[in-house]
């Protein structure tokens, strides 16, 4: 009998306002995938924000590893 393989990670989001504007802010993007650190990014637009959990969830999920 063959064991399910697993995928697993981690994605950490620090943002922080600055300048008092809606979009015045910065955010610093921690991720990893199966154990693997990936190099730490940098936004302050939110579609990057949004673009970096994206593209982490979608390399997670991926279904050949």
């Amino acid at each position: 009998m063959e064991t399910p393989s697993t995928r697993s990670g981690v994605l950490i989001l620090r943002v922080w306002v600055e300048g008092g504007g809606p979009d015045g802010f910065r955010a610093r993007i921690l991720q990893t995938v199966d154990g693997e650190e990936r190099h730490p990014a940098a936004a302050c637009q939110r579609t990057d924000v949004l673009l970096a959990v994206r593209d982490w969830l979608d390399e997670l999920l991926e279904r050949d590893g």
